[in-house]
């Protein structure tokens, strides 16, 4: 009875402790699994759109979308609240038939993520992938326009924009949208306050991705921006004159999260490996009994034969 309870202690704490730690890594293989769905779900989207050529409804989506491009532009975002701004989506995804109102997908190699894309930084929209700021452009290219996308710094276990400070000058980001798939190059990373408007906003005759996310790791009263400009061959080897805009701009002072997700890391994998010792305890002790007990009844085996024998 106590070998047998044992057994089933030892198969609680294990599974118990194994869950508990393996959570996020599991959490992330599910996102993984349904951020692909989604993803090949827009793909086909895509595939029919161009298909349909100029025909309604991908046509005159793209030219709101432009529209509204030159519109915040002109106007010079005068709408921009804040650096984390959302307001209700201005287009009609529905008659597009887009899955889950998605405006696209955004690709980054460098940081082993693929995130699908979507227009305003509602609680819902973030907690599904990557989010299009209101008040900024629509994620289409075109000179004058700034995309400037946020994603969670980590959300249940899912990585998102957890490990944005990898990023580095000349890294490749993509944003794939119904019509085509736009390649940016990293310039240059900073850190603002949250209120910092004119950080993120359209800088004239660019071409623009702005990524952003909250800083430090696991906190929020900071942004980390990530600026990131069009492709020279996706820009038709036009190269603007003069002093880079982006590389003369500064941010406020920061400490990097670096060292802190690397001793989530570390603590995530020593806590596993206690886990794993505690959970195999009792069954280590509960093996140790049973061979004691086959030794003892193998060495008492002989004596009650012998015994038999002389009787």
């Amino acid at each position: 009875m106590k070998r047998g309870a044992l057994i089933i202690l030892a198969g609680t704490l294990f599974l118990t402790g194994v869950g508990i730690l393996s959570y996020p890594d599991v959490r992330k293989l599910i996102s993984d699994h349904e951020n692909k769905d989604t993803i090949a779900r827009f793909q086909e989207e895509r595939q029919q759109a161009e298909e349909a050529a100029e025909d309604e409804p991908y046509a005159e989506l793209l030219r709101c979308m432009q529209d509204y491009n030159a519109r915040i532009y002109a106007d010079e975002q005068k709408e921009l609240k804040d650096a984390w701004s959302y307001e209700q989506n201005p287009f009609d995804l529905d008659t597009a038939g887009l899955p889950e109102h998605m405006v696209g997908y955004l690709t980054i190699e460098a940081m082993d993520q693929k995130l699908p894309l979507y227009i305003g930084a509602s609680d819902e929209n973030m907690s599904r992938g990557a989010a299009v700021l209101s008040q900024t452009s629509m994620p289409v290219g075109g000179e004058n326009t700034n995309c400037v996308i946020a994603a969670h710094r980590g959300y249940s276990g899912i990585p998102m924009f957890r490990d944005i400070e990898e990023l580095e000058p000349g890294d490749r980001v993509e944003v794939a949208n119904l019509w085509d798939t736009l390649e940016y190059e990293v310039v240059k990373s900073i850190v603002i306050s949250p209120d910092d408007i004119d950080a993120v906003k359209i800088v004239p005759g660019e071409d623009l991705l702005t990524l952003i996310t909250c800083h430090p790791y696991t906190q929020n009263y900071q942004r980390y921006v990530v600026y990131c400009r069009r492709t020279p061959d996706e820009r038709q080897g036009e190269e603007s004159g003069g002093e880079d805009p982006l590389l003369g701009r500064t941010g406020i002072a920061y400490v990097s999260s670096g060292g802190e997700i690397r001793k989530e890391r570390l603590l995530d994998g020593a806590a596993l490996s206690v886990c794993l010792a505690l959970c195999a305890a009792p069954a280590a002790v509960w093996l140790v009994q049973r061979r004691k007990g086959r030794r003892k009844n193998g060495s008492q085996g002989p004596q009650r034969e012998s015994k038999t024998r002389r009787q």
